[in-house]
């Protein structure tokens, strides 16, 4: 008769053959993973190297790279989540013939166990655990800080922040492709809506508009820009990037008899730069719409001083002459809100802007 400790030679050889199988798992994704890195690392290379021809446009292009960035981004679905189906039924295997080990060991020799010899096992199931973190990690790179100092997600190659802080890229260079431009649509009552359009979606930046006619200022608005576009709908994965974005806001009011011309001054503040960018738009009413006439002028604006810490924007230096600036920006401002401030200028007039940004 066939007897228990004579099966122990057995389920070791067993446990021995998947682990080295879990490993040889590991050395195949650890291959595919190595080539997608050199194409995606080739991609971002191309990508920066596009950014400087800031007086070109070139947003289609850049729209085009990061799509092809996603493509290459993504561990396809379904190999993905069958090799995790693989790892999670090898170490469940593998458990289970420790645990007969300890069984007919027990039945055999009829002693205690002791707690020392389920040391190496806890310690080795450990191991095989983090093991199967650091692959589903690498196969499915979204949501997870593993590989983002490698391969950033597609979604980051739109964060003016992430590029400026951990690329070191020109945050003049970036913006200069979104080419923004500022809309304003009169609606009734005096009442008009203010859209900041881009041609390519950069986002991850705190921001203050200030509108101004006559030496008076007549809109002020402020806060955190960060976009969703949502899911795709094959890969399920977010959309990395937009073209032809229209980001409301805020409503103003131009009273009856609106002004024939307007100026505005944007500053964008991203997270890794000491000093805002500032655009200058001139502003002319045409119909039921005041629209910029010419080009915005784009310049570092050195007057200003800054740090973030998490959303706190902490003005050191402020010589720009500014009027409310302090006011509104030497705050805590909630993440990924935009407000919009009419007269009387006081922070607690303030209203949130809450339409969506959308693509036409």
């Amino acid at each position: 008769m066939f007897e228990d400790h004579a099966y122990l030679p057995v389920l070791s050889s067993i446990c021995a053959a998947l682990t080295t199988l879990l490993g040889s798992v590991g050395i195949f994704v650890s291959l595919i993973v190595q080539r997608r890195i050199e194409k995606l690392q080739d991609i971002l290379e191309e990508f920066l190297d596009l950014s400087y021809q800031g007086d070109r446009n070139i947003t289609g292009k850049m729209h085009r790279l990061i799509e092809k960035y996603q493509m290459h981004y993504m561990f396809p679905d379904t190999p993905g989540k069958m090799i995790v189906q693989y790892i999670n039924l090898t170490i469940f295997v593998v458990i289970l013939s420790w645990i007969s080990i300890l069984v007919i060991g027990y039945r055999y020799y009829s002693q205690q166990i002791e707690p020392v010899f389920l040391v190496p096992m806890i310690m080795g199931l450990g191991i095989l655990i983090f093991y199967r973190h650091l692959l589903k990690n690498v196969i499915f790179p979204f949501g997870n800080n593993l590989m983002s100092p490698l391969i950033p997600p597609p979604v980051q190659l739109r964060s003016v922040s992430f590029l400026s802080r951990y690329v070191n890229i020109s945050v003049k260079s970036i913006l200069k492709q979104a080419r923004l431009r500022l809309f304003i649509k009169i609606l009734n009552n005096g009442a008009a809506r203010v859209i900041l359009k881009e041609e390519l979606s950069f986002d991850d930046y705190i921001y203050y508009l200030q509108i101004v006619t006559n030496n008076q200022p007549i809109f002020i608005a402020y806060g955190e820009l960060i976009m969703e576009f949502g899911l795709e709908s094959i890969t399920g994965k977010p959309i990395p990037a937009a073209k032809n974005i229209n980001i409301p806001l805020g409503t103003v009011d131009l009273g009856e008899q609106p002004a024939k011309r307007y100026e505005a001054r944007l500053l964008v503040f991203p997270r890794g730069e000491k000093h805002p960018l500032e655009y200058s738009f001139n502003l002319q009413k045409q119909d039921r719409f005041i629209t910029m006439t010419g080009d915005p002028e784009i310049s570092v604006n050195y007057m200003i001083t800054y740090k973030i810490d998490e959303n706190k924007l902490e003005i050191i230096e402020e010589n720009a002459k500014l009027p409310f600036f302090r006011t509104f920006m030497n705050s805590t401002l909630p993440a990924r809100k935009r407000f919009a401030c009419g007269p009387p200028f006081t922070p607690d007039k303030a209203a949130a802007c809450c339409e969506e940004v959308y693509i036409d």
